[in-house]
This record gives structure tokens, sequence and C-alpha cells, in this order.
């Protein structure tokens, strides 16, 4: 039985932050049952314990509620993107930093979240996961690497296209693993991603 089915939330008295998370969370739990075009205002009030004044005061309108799911969606990949990446810095440790990348995705249904409402045409898609950024430091650690070694630094869109294509593929297989490809295997293709990925960067 999904949440936005459950016995509502009796009504208490939150801050304005408080309640705004509130309306998300529902919100959340409706898209991941019903997508974005079965998320109801009313549903949404009720299982919170507010009034549907009240949700449209936080945000407007329904568009507006789940323009709000997109933003704090990509909020939640990108500070798990960052974080994966500040703890795992350079072209080292490629393997690692995919695993934490992945668990960053699956957690809360963040991936499934997102790329329901990018297909649904809702948010930046892709350009606001900000990966972009990503490739930018991962270039400037390999133009560290080749000072003074002789070697031709690629061209920015190598590292990008290097970078670009494991973000798919983990966004991606974040939402497969549930769908028939075991977690053995996404496991293992993570790792055989890693050598790959790897081995190009240093070439």
């Amino acid at each position: 039985m999904s949440r936005s089915r459950a016995v509502a939330e009796p009504r208490r008295r939150r801050s304005a932050d408080e309640a705004r998370e509130a309306i998300l969370d529902a919100a959340e739990t409706q898209l991941r049952t019903v997508g974005p075009g079965g998320i109801r205002l009313q549903e949404v009030a009720r299982v919170v314990g507010v009034s549907h004044p009240t949700v449209l005061h936080h945000f407007g309108s329904r568009e507006g509620l789940v323009e709000a799911l997109v933003a704090r969606s990509l909020e939640r990949i990108q500070a798990g993107l960052f974080d994966a990446v500040a703890a795992q810095p350079g072209t080292e440790g490629i393997a690692s930093l995919l695993e934490q990348v992945s668990k960053q995705m699956k957690a809360d249904d963040r991936a499934r979240s997102f790329l329901w409402l990018a297909l649904a045409g809702y948010g930046p898609g892709l350009k606001g996961l900000a990966v972009k950024p990503l490739a930018e430091a991962v270039h400037e650690v390999r133009r560290q690497k080749r000072q003074g070694s002789g070697k031709r630094l690629p061209p920015f869109e190598d590292t990008w296209f290097s970078v670009l294509l494991p973000a798919l593929a983990l966004l991606s297989l974040s939402v497969l693993e549930d769908q028939g490809i075991s977690e053995f295997d996404g496991v293992r293709f993570r790792a055989w991603l890693a050598k790959l990925v790897h081995r190009h960067l240093e070439s």
C-alpha cells in the first residue's frame, strides 16, 4: 500500500519550512507510485494533514509543486555527486567513486524520480545535473598530471564524454537494478566501467 493511500497524518502546528518539506515528501511518494501526472494536491494535503489552500500557499499550483520536486531531486543528486567526487579526487579510485555515486543516486529513489520528471518534460534534464563542472574538475587533474611529462592533453570534449558516459550509465542502472538487472551484475558492471574509464583517462 502506498503512503499516499495510508492514514493521513494528524494535523499539527509546523513551521513553514517543515510544512513545505512534509508536502514535498508526500508528493514525492505519489510521484514514485503514479508518476508526475498522478500527483493530486488534495491527496497530498490529506496525507500531510494540512488544507488544500495551505499547499497552494507554499507552491502556488500543482505545476509549482512539481517544479519544486524537480529542484529538490536535482539538489540531492548534485550534492551526492560532489560529495562522492570530493571523497575520491582525481582519476584514481574510480571504482570506489562509481559505487559511491551509485548509492547516492539510488538513495530515496532519487534517480528514478529525476528520470520520471525529466521524461515527463519537467525541469532542465541532464543540464541540471551539473555533470559538466565535474568533468571540468577531472580535466584539470588530467592537465596537472601531464605537466612536464611531455604528454599532450586531450581536448576537454574527451574528458567531458568520459565523465558523461558513467553518469548516464549509473543514472540508468540505478533504475534498472530493480527491473531485471541483479545487484551483483550492477557491481560487476561498475567495476568493469571503472577500469574502462580509468584506462582511457590515463592513456
